[in-house]
């Protein structure tokens, strides 16, 4: 008898993992506003790449639909055991959100904020290097709101997976490994 290990690994829960260590920064106050948008963006890429891993798992020809819209994923991921989706309620809800933000940054244009007038050029300048000058994409993105729309995101995962009875935080799970035993091609019969 011969034993072989093998390990399965799983590229959206680092994807996962990776995103909350990034919160994790934002809970300790370590990133700026500006450092917000790569969370918000990788927080996106996150939910679509869990959908993905359970497309390709619990849904038979997947290979078909991964390129579609991430709307259109989760509405299949749904319509597959009979459930509709409610884009009106949590869990689901809080999907819409995060993509928005990633779409205004995606097809962003360039946009030119006025400051107050200043009675000197180093108050002016001051006002530049503290970042007080920040475009409409801000808006109501503070550390508050982005370890709100962490947790949402959170149970939005959770729910996804509760959907083909996966385990809880089961999208953290970064592999799965066994030691399998084969027969030894060299041993007599």
């Amino acid at each position: 008898m011969k034993y072989q290990p093998q390990v399965t690994f799983s590229a959206q829960a680092i994807v996962v993992h990776s995103l909350m260590r990034m919160l994790d920064r934002v809970k300790a106050e370590e990133l700026d506003a500006f450092d917000y948008l790569p969370v918000l963006v990788h927080m996106a890429f996150a939910v679509e790449a869990y959908v993905n891993s359970i497309g390709f798992r619990k849904v038979q020809g997947w290979e078909k639909i991964e390129r579609r819209p991430w709307k259109m994923k989760i509405e299949i991921l749904h319509s597959r055991i009979g459930v509709s989706a409610d884009w009106n309620a949590e869990p689901l809800k809080v999907a819409p959100e995060i993509f928005a933000i990633r779409d205004r940054l995606a097809h962003s244009k360039p946009e030119s904020v006025v400051g107050p007038v200043c009675d000197d050029y180093h108050t002016a300048i001051s006002m530049l290097y503290a970042q007080h000058l920040k475009p409409t994409l801000f808006a109501g993105l503070d550390r508050k709101a982005v370890l709100e729309l962490g947790r949402r995101f959170y149970v939005l995962l959770n729910h996804l997976g509760a959907l083909y009875r996966l385990e809880p935080d089961e999208f953290s799970s970064f592999s799965t490994s066994h030691v399998g035993r084969i027969a030894d091609p060299g041993a007599k019969a």
